[in-house]
């Protein structure tokens, strides 16, 4: 990384190595000024060489993701909850990189993040599906392509589909702090799990016959008021000092 930071643009990078959100992955995470600076850096003869220099090091199916942030801009992020067919894990993760496939020409899309069950800690697979604007959202969430792959995805859920519409992170970070994308990935992800399972043991108990749509409906205001006035705050207040770091 000591030679992108002599590319011209370079702003920062960060080396994240495997965890329990990306197991068996090194992910490398560049920040330039704008895009044409880090087209540059990923084209270049010097990031080709080392490229190929490593190439004994790694197993083929390495993956690359440009995401441009509008300045300015108000993102908003839908996230998703399901339980996926133990048996079916692989199937599912099969449909989310087609998924992903077809978001990368979605117009205002910014960024996908998939987080896969962990044993004593969560049962649900979580998606986190993040659009420059609330139009471009509701555009891909509509769209005939986003459907047929959740209908090729039923065999293989084991719950129904939990989808929660929420601002951007940063709205939920005191505007003093630089978070990571991945801290802010972890810091959502523990309060929309407890959110999910809290709403739906409570539907299940006082609401077990409620339509679909009325269901969804009052599932998201659940979520988003929990997490914008309760939960959010109770966590990023606790996870301050490693938030910042």
């Amino acid at each position: 990384m000591s030679r992108a930071g002599q590319a011209a643009g370079y702003v920062d990078a960060e080396l994240q190595p495997p965890n329990d959100l990306h197991p068996g992955e090194w992910v490398v995470v560049y920040q330039f000024v704008d895009a044409a600076s880090l087209d540059a850096w990923m084209h270049s003869p010097t990031r080709a060489a080392l490229i190929a220099d490593g190439n004994d090091l790694m197993e083929p199916g390495a993956r690359e993701q440009v995401v441009a942030v509008a300045a300015g801009g108000d993102p908003v992020t839908a996230v998703s909850s399901v339980r996926v067919k133990p048996e079916f894990m692989r199937e599912h993760r099969e449909l989310y990189d087609r998924i992903v496939d077809e978001l990368a020409t979605a117009e205002g899309f910014l960024r996908c993040e998939l987080f896969e069950p962990v044993a004593g800690v969560q049962d649900d697979t979580i998606v986190f599906i993040t659009f420059d604007n609330r139009k471009h959202l509701d555009q891909w969430l509509s769209s005939e392509e986003r459907h047929r792959v959740l209908r090729q995805m039923e065999p293989y859920i084991d719950s129904e589909r939990t989808v929660n519409i929420v601002g951007g992170y940063a709205g939920w970070f005191a505007s003093n702090m630089t978070v990571s994308k991945w801290k802010s990935a972890v810091a959502v992800l523990l309060a929309i799990v407890p959110t999910s399972l809290c709403f739906a043991a409570i539907r299940s108990l006082l609401f077990p016959d409620i339509p679909l749509v009325p269901g969804v409906i009052v599932g998201n205001a659940f979520g988003v008021i929990v997490l914008t006035w309760l939960l959010m705050p109770f966590i990023t207040a606790r996870l301050d000092h490693w938030l910042r770091r």
